[in-house]
């Protein structure tokens, strides 16, 4: 994919996020203001304008321009297509250990590992260091590298540290209230409540929805180093969705439903049941996670 089109694509998802804040019939901003604002050349902004207007999205003439309907989960590129270079091989290299299953004590060798994931030797290496510190792999004195092994104790621990983290950010979501994490949260229960209301041939756009969801509210804290560990976990959390398709369209729905709960919850500062459910949630998805892997 060249890096226009990804430019392009990953603008138009970016624009499609600005629009779930707004409502039907609301006059949108201009061409020259969305480039701006999406740091875009005016040609893409264009390219975007296009896209949302065959999509129906909005009306488009001239500088006429109207939201017709609120952003569906389909209207969107996938998120393989718009992450940077750096971030579809950190999926990949996740992917790889996920599906490819290898057993504890495994050796990973850099030259082999480029080739079955066709990134650069470079890439691989930086990739390796930066999981290292988290006890999934370990450098050996040569080239190699040992898989320590995605295993039960390391899932627990990861699902510990997400859950002091996560409840710790929605303290301070329901805390602060700040309008633009509440307008990010009404975006979501629209597309939420979409979702809830598809058929089971869209349970595919629930694991991307499901990271926006964690990632709005950790952010809502404030803390970079709770943003640079909760990317780590939303990659391993998102694969951990391909692993067990038994009852898979049953068990997202569930999960879209528990989120839509929170968010409910945390739009008419009802906090209590805010924490509660979002304990609950958090709960379902430990098991969740525990049961979709044949731990050896």
């Amino acid at each position: 994919m060249s890096r226009q089109n990804q430019t392009f694509k990953a603008a138009t998802n970016r624009a499609l996020d600005g629009l779930e804040k707004a409502t039907p019939g609301d006059a949108l901003e201009s061409e020259a203001r969305l480039a701006e604002r999406l740091e875009i050349s005016r040609t893409t902004a264009r390219g975007v304008l296009a896209r949302l207007s065959e999509l129906g999205v909005i009306d488009w003439d001239g500088r006429r321009k109207i939201l017709l309907r609120s952003p569906l989960p389909g209207d969107r590129f996938p998120e393989e297509d718009t992450a940077p270079p750096a971030a579809r091989a950190e999926a990949r290299f996740l992917e790889w250990i996920l599906r490819s299953d290898p057993a504890p004590g495994a050796q990973i060798h850099e030259s082999d590992l480029a080739r079955q994931l066709d990134i650069p030797v470079a890439l691989v290496r930086e990739l390796l260091q930066q999981f290292r510190p988290g006890g999934l792999i370990e450098k050996n004195p040569n080239r190699h590298w040992t898989f320590k092994g995605f295993t039960r104790a390391y899932a627990t621990e990861m699902c510990d540290m997400r859950e002091m983290i996560e409840r710790a950010a929605l303290q301070a979501l329901l805390a602060h209230r700040r309008p633009e994490t509440l307008a990010e949260m009404q975006a979501l229960a629209r597309r939420h409540r979409a979702l809830l209301d598809a058929d089971a041939n869209r349970m595919g756009d629930f694991p991307a929805l499901d990271a926006r969801f964690h990632r709005v509210l950790v952010e809502a804290a404030g803390n970079r180093f709770f943003d640079a560990f909760t990317q780590r976990i939303s990659i391993i959390v998102h694969y951990h969705y391909q692993w067990h398709k038994r009852d898979e369209a049953t068990r997202n729905r569930a999960a879209i439903a528990e989120h839509l709960a929170v968010i409910e919850a945390i739009l008419e500062d009802r906090r209590d049941e805010a924490v509660a459910r979002f304990d609950a949630h958090l709960a379902a998805a430990r098991d969740t996670l525990l049961a979709s892997v044949n731990w050896q």
